[in-house]
């Protein structure tokens, strides 16, 4: 039988080369062409294609658009994504159909190289089935695959220039090894509601990060992970944190929330599952604090152990004299709380002393250092304590 692959790119010139070179296949196949996304539809809705190339940036019903037909549609076929756009933006046009749960399988800049996409095209068409490599995100088990790199920001104590923690940052490692920005990701993670899930990879990927490259290190560092807090009205997501130590994690965890993102509808619920990992020994932090002035009500009835200023104020209070007595203020709600302010954003050696100047020493911020990826964590602890010395 036939193999069919369909087109879809308003672009004749495009059209006509990738026909040229699906025509030098060694194999018999049939090409359908269409110039939107609703015309595809059409196809889609009376054909099974083995493969679909497809431009993301089309009038009348664009590449986006046919990402949702296609995951409505529920198809397996496998998709090869093409755009002559920003790469940033096919790299995450290329996320955004693997959140659909869409078998994609490559995203090409264009211009291509016509021997590249053949090769390309015939291994797809030769590599097994259709549905072949599709990944889930509905269920997380050792054979799904999500690009899921983490890496890991030094916090420092000033006042001994040695590490007290790391705070865990995820990055989505797109095709060509390129680390995207949560920036890129976070906002499809949770236009998808797939939080949850998203949260327990990180949880799963840190312990396998821990227990190959963290294990020796000094059991008083901290780690840290931002979890949505309304998350964590959800036992299974509090009991993945507190499991963290049965599976071999012996520093001390701290869960990082922005304060403004708690909803007024589970603040009792939240409330009791925050004291609940405080008996367990999990620390949390207010992150972000600052944002908007946030409510200072609110955070001191929660048992936190840290504030964390957010980067706005670090950077602004040297110019702003509101920021300055902001900071007075979170100094006075920490100590009324027994708690360690970290200032985060430190990214000059002018603000550094400055924040020390108001014994701001716990700080975070490209002038200590960038985020580290695991297997560089243990050298860079080496160095750090050989410079204490």
């Amino acid at each position: 039988m036939n193999k069919k692959i369909l087109i879809v790119d308003d672009v004749e010139l495009s059209l006509e080369i990738l026909m040229n070179v699906i025509s030098d296949l060694d194999e018999e196949v049939s090409i359908h062409t269409s110039v939107n996304a609703y015309d595809a539809k059409d196809k889609i809705n009376k054909n099974e294609y083995d493969l679909i190339v497809m431009d993301i940036m089309m009038p009348d019903g664009d590449g986006f658009e046919l990402l949702n037909i296609m995951s409505e549609a529920k198809i397996s076929s496998k998709i090869i994504m093409l755009s002559g756009l920003d790469k940033n933006i096919l790299s995450s046009a290329s996320m955004l159909g693997k959140l659909y749960e869409l078998n994609i399988v490559a995203s090409l800049e264009k211009p291509f190289v016509a021997e590249d996409m053949l090769l390309l095209i015939r291994n797809e068409l030769n590599s097994g089935s259709k549905k072949e490599g599709v990944k889930s995100l509905k269920v997380l088990s050792e054979d799904d695959h999500y690009p899921i790199c983490l890496m890991y920001q030094p916090q420092i104590d000033t006042s001994t220039g040695g590490v007290v923690g790391f705070e865990i940052l995820s990055r989505w490692l797109d095709s060509d090894g390129a680390l995207l920005p949560p920036s890129s990701f976070l906002p499809l993670i949770n236009q998808f509601n797939k939080q949850k899930n998203f949260t327990k990879l990180v949880l799963e990927q840190f312990v396998k990060d821990y227990l190959q490259f963290f294990s020796g290190v000094d059991k008083s560092i901290r780690f840290a992970i931002n979890i949505d807090p309304n998350l964590l009205v959800d036992d299974d997501v509090s009991n993945c944190i507190v499991a963290l130590k049965e599976f071999g994690v012996m520093n001390p965890i701290v869960v990082e929330l922005t304060e403004n993102n708690i909803s007024d509808d589970i603040q009792k619920e939240f409330l009791t599952s925050v004291l609940r990992l405080r008996l367990q020994g999990v620390e949390l932090s207010i992150d972000d604090f600052g944002v908007d002035f946030s409510n200072v009500d609110r955070v001191i009835k929660l048992p936190i152990n840290e504030i964390k200023v957010d980067k706005k104020i670090t950077k602004g209070f040297q110019y702003n004299a509101d920021y300055m007595d902001y900071i007075k203020k979170v100094v006075s709600l920490a100590s009324s709380k027994n708690a360690r302010v970290v200032y985060e954003g430190v990214e000059t050696l002018k603000v550094k002393n400055l924040l020390e100047e108001h014994e701001g020493y716990y700080q975070q911020g490209y002038f200590h250092s960038v985020p580290i990826l695991p297997s560089l964590l243990p050298t860079y602890l080496m160095n750090n304590n050989e410079n204490m010395m």
